[in-house]
């Protein structure tokens, strides 16, 4: 092997080395939020599922994968319907919460697993989901795996809450988050165009629509959400205490009977690939 075949032979095995590395963070970096994710996370609107199973045309055979299930919070809506459902996962953290949660549906089957490499057969699934975890994955590879479990024209959909930054709380609450984030930005669901999401779908461009949700919450349960984010410091953080001060002074100026609302657009993409 020559001088510059050898150097660029390096090259390529240490860019699959960073690629694997920085995977693998994605992936353990909600390994200790995974209980307040599970606990303290949003749903979604009931009008953006009744919206997708008509879309789709789930019929009684139709079998369902949730990419990067998480927690399982949008699986249990989907497992409702009574369709075979996989729940993939690769955090172990997370994925024991899903079972735990999930245990009561005996169509809903937890794997670990990646959206770039199920571990589901050939041809085995017609509708392919994804909450608020698009954003993390690698959009080549995936396409390339949902192509291959795909049954024929397999349909996608893509799914976010977006949280509104409208009244003066969200407002508040927004630039908390950007002032003690360590890479919100960067790890977001902000960080994704339209046009990146949009590619994904090739050709067929998907059907696209803006679905309103809204919480109100605790201060109990203000705390645990913003401790969910993965880009938020740790409890035991130099900064942690600021923030939890900053968080209470915020909630106590625009409480009403002991919550604050906190709103989302959910964002709903979904088409064939």
């Amino acid at each position: 092997m020559g001088e510059n075949s050898y150097f660029y032979s390096e090259l390529a095995l240490n860019k699959r080395v960073n690629e694997q590395r920085m995977g693998n963070d994605n992936i353990d970096r909600f390994s200790y939020r995974a209980e307040h994710y599970d606990k303290f996370r949003p749903g979604y609107p009931d009008e953006l599922i009744r919206f997708l199973h008509q879309h789709a045309a789930v019929g009684r055979d139709t079998v369902i994968a949730d990419m990067a299930a998480g927690t399982g919070i949008f699986t249990e809506q989907l497992a409702r319907w009574g369709n075979p459902i996989f729940a993939i996962e690769p955090n172990p953290s997370m994925r024991r919460l899903a079972e735990k949660r999930l245990r009561k549906f005996e169509n809903c089957t937890c794997r670990e697993g990646r959206a770039e490499s199920s571990g589901l057969p050939d041809g085995s699934v017609d509708l392919i989901v994804s909450a608020q975890a698009f954003h993390w994955f690698d959009l080549e590879k995936a396409r390339s795996e949902f192509e291959r479990i795909g049954r024929g024209t397999p349909c996608v959909a893509v799914i976010w809450n977006l949280r509104n930054a409208d009244s003066q709380f969200e407002a508040g609450y927004e630039t908390l988050i950007q002032t003690y984030s360590v890479d919100y930005l960067q790890v977001s669901q902000r960080r994704m165009t339209t046009a990146e999401v949009l590619s994904f779908f090739g050709q067929t461009a998907p059907d696209y629509r803006v679905f309103n949700h809204e919480d109100f919450l605790t201060h109990e349960q203000l705390v645990g959400r913003t401790l969910s984010y993965s880009y938020m410091p740790e409890v035991g953080a130099g900064v942690w205490e600021e923030v939890m001060r900053r968080l209470e002074a915020l909630f106590h100026d625009h409480q009403r009977d002991g919550r604050v609302r906190l709103s989302y657009k959910t964002r709903l993409f979904v088409g064939k690939i």
